[in-house]
C-alpha cells in the first residue's frame, strides 16, 4: 500500500490489529533497505570492524557526559543521540513520529528521490527490557569487544547452572563479563548464549528530551555468533510496512508541522533549530 497523504496513513494505522499483551512500535526510514539494521551493521560502512575503538573515542570526546551514564547501554543511547554508529535501532510508540522520519531528510545529506517506508512492529510486553536488565547489559557490552569476538566455537548449551558456568569459563566470555562488571560488580557467571545472539526491545530511561519527544524505544542488536554479523530479529515482531510516496513527502511534512511534529520538536538541539531557521527565513526571503 502506497500512502499519499497523512489522512490515509492515520487510517491505515488505526486499522492495524495488535495481539493482546503486545505493544505496537513504528520506525520510519527515508528509503527502503534490504534489511533493518542499526548503523554499526549497515553494509555500506565498515563500522563494526572498529566498534570498540569508536566507543573509546566517544568516551574521550565526551568524558563528562559519557561517564555520567551509569551503564553501557545508557552510554550507547547518548552516542546514538550524537550520531555515533551503535548497535541500537530507534523505534517509537508514536506512528506520526515514524511518518516524520519516513519523509524527512537532514539538510546536511543529499535528498533521496525515493519512497519512504514505515515499519510496524508488535512486541510482547513481557519481552520489553529496561536499562537494568542483565540481558541488555550483555548485549550492550559487546561494543567493547573487538571484531574478532565470537561464540561460534564455544559449547552453547546453557540450560542449567553447571552448563552456564562452563560457558562462562571461556576466555572470550570472561572478557565480556569484565566489561559488564564495570557497571554491575555483582555480575558473575550469568552470561547466557541466547542473550548474546538475540535482539532485545529496550524501554530506555526517559531522561533525554529527544527520547521523550520521539516517544523513543530501541531495538538492541546482539550478534549472530560472530561479532561481524548482527543477530536476527524475531520475525514475529515485524507486523507490516507502509510505503510513503516520494511525491507526498513534502506535503506530509507540512501537515505534520501543523500538528507541531517538525524538526525543532523532534530534534530539540541547537543544530536542528538552526536548520529550521534557515529553511523558514530563506523561504520567506525568496517570497519577498
Amino acid at each position: 500500500m502506497i500512502i499519499y497523504n497523512i489522512n490515509d496513513f492515520i487510517t491505515k494505522c488505526l486499522d492495524i490489529e495488535c495481539d493482546e499483551g503486545n505493544i505496537l512500535f513504528y520506525r520510519g526510514e527515508n528509503e527502503k533497505h534490504d534489511k533493518l539494521l542499526p548503523r554499526v551493521y549497515q553494509p555500506q560502512f565498515n563500522f563494526i570492524e572498529n566498534e570498540d575503538v569508536i566507543y573509546k573515542e566517544a568516551l574521550s570526546m565526551f568524558p563528562s557526559e559519557m561517564l555520567a551514564q551509569k551503564t553501557t547501554i545508557e552510554k550507547l543511547i547518548l552516542m546514538q543521540h550524537y550520531g555515533f554508529p551503535t548497535r541500537l535501532l530507534d523505534i517509537s510508540k508514536n506512528p506520526l513520529i515514524a511518518l516524520f522520519f519516513a519523509c524527512y531528510t537532514e539538510q546536511a545529506r543529499n535528498k533521496e528521490d525515493t519512497n519512504g517506508v514505515v515499519y510496524i512492529f508488535s512486541v510482547p510486553k513481557k519481552e520489553i527490557k529496561f536499562c537494568d536488565s542483565d540481558a541488555v547489559s550483555i548485549i550492550a557490552n559487546l561494543c567493547k569487544r573487538s571484531s574478532s569476538f565470537s561464540v561460534s566455537k564455544i559449547k552453547a548449551n546453557c540450560k542449567n547452572a553447571d552448563e552456564r558456568e562452563e560457558f562462562n569459563e571461556n576466555k572470550e566470555i570472561q572478557y565480556l563479563v569484565d566489561g559488564i562488571r564495570e557497571e554491575k560488580p555483582y555480575f558473575h557467571n550469568l552470561v547466557d548464549y541466547d542473550d548474546i545472539i538475540s535482539v532485545k526491545c529496550l524501554h530506555p530511561r526517559m531522561n533525554n528530551p529527544r527520547i521523550i519527544r520521539q516517544d523513543g524505544y530501541f531495538f538492541v542488536y546482539g550478534i549472530d555468533k560472530d561479532k561481524k554479523y548482527p543477530a536476527i530479529m524475531n520475525d514475529k515482531w515485524i507486523l507490516d510496512t507502509i510505503t510513503i510516496s516520494k511525491d507526498a513527502k513534502d506535503p506530509i511534512l507540512e501537515k505534520l508541522g501543523l500538528l507541531n511534529i517538525n524538526e525543532t520538536f523532534v530534534f530539540p538541539d541547537y543544530q536542528h533549530f538552526n536548520y529550521a531557521l534557515d529553511k523558514k527565513y530563506a523561504r520567506q526571503g525568496n517570497n519577498t
